[in-house]
């Protein structure tokens, strides 16, 4: 370290940024995601059939929910041929945000689908469609279907956790509201038998509902990582980072990215008469007690500065 940089100039220490997910594990996400869009296509064609054979629109609803489910499977598997694309000059922190990016991308298209549930809704409540034929059959096509989506869920969510992967777990919670809007079916089922007129447009207002709670989920699980806010909590960090008893104050923490994939800038100031090499032990120090906090970090960037005189000492 020259003396111009021992006493104004950061001295830091920087640990390169984690490659790219191994192949086997995005081999894996991406099987994952075969399997389940062929199980969505299946419940969507049992749906969508059963609905136009009885002119339900409760279960024209919950197909259309359906589609999105294996439309959602189709963005998933473009998205992580494109995710998983090693760093470059030009991409230096990688490219895993499309991953983000795409269960944003879910969201929307629950959102369009629910422009036609409430058209459909609509249409029944005001009369302009007529009532639905349910037989036995229904029951069983729909009580299927939901045991169906219901292991899909888990499926996605357990190996969404195991792989850390954002998509799949987004995924997770668009299959899972199928699950709920399934028993509104149902319900909406006894209540047609029953000779209620209205219990099928309720049923699709019900499974409406849970289609916007479903998009909630996913904007609220994954717009914030777009918009680069903190990941880490930063008193936490500073808290740690200030063990180190050479240490004189925690000026900044930034942390951005993924969870499994977390950028974190720190700025601290050390005694002026700190040498480099000492900086550099001490840099490594910190690094070693976050990471061993915070599994998730990818990238670590520690700036040490020379105390200000008014620092304690």
């Amino acid at each position: 370290m020259s003396h111009e940089h021992h006493h104004g100039s950061p001295a830091g220490h920087h640990h390169p940024p984690a490659p790219a997910p191994s192949a086997l594990t995005a081999e894996a996400v991406r099987r994952v995601f075969a399997i389940t869009l062929i199980l969505n296509l299946a419940v969507a064609a049992a749906k969508g059939g059963y609905g136009v054979l009885t002119g339900s629109i409760a279960v024209g609803s919950d197909a259309i929910h359906a589609v999105l489910d294996a439309s959602s499977n189709v963005l998933a598997l473009v998205s992580l041929r494109l995710a998983r694309a090693p760093a470059d000059d030009r991409h230096p922190y990688g490219r895993q945000k499309i991953e983000i990016l795409a269960a944003v991308g879910i969201g929307v298209l629950i959102v369009f689908g629910l422009f036609e549930l409430c058209e459909a809704a609509i249409r029944s409540v005001l009369g302009k469609s007529a009532a639905p034929h349910i037989g036995w059959g229904g029951f069983v096509v729909v009580t299927a279907t939901m045991v169906t989506n219901f292991f899909i869920a888990r499926y996605e969510e357990r190996r969404g956790h195991a792989l850390h992967s954002a998509l799949l777990c987004a995924d997770a919670q668009h299959t899972r509201s199928d699950v709920y809007a399934s028993i509104a079916v149902l319900l909406s089922f006894v209540g047609v038998r029953l000779g209620w007129r209205f219990a099928d447009p309720v049923g699709a207002v019900c499974v409406i509902g849970l289609v916007g709670r479903a998009a909630w989920l996913v904007f609220r699980d994954n717009v914030p990582t777009l918009i680069d806010s903190a990941v880490l909590d930063p008193a936490r960090v500073a808290a740690l980072t200030g063990q180190a008893a050479q240490v004189k104050q925690v000026t900044r923490v930034r942390s951005r990215g993924l969870r499994s994939s977390v950028h974190l800038e720190l700025r601290i100031d050390v005694d002026p008469t700190m040498s480099v090499s000492d900086a550099h032990e001490l840099t490594q120090e910190i690094e070693r007690t976050l990471r061993a906090e915070f599994p998730g970090l990818s990238d670590v960037t520690i700036h040490a500065a020379p105390a200000p005189a008014s620092s304690k000492s």
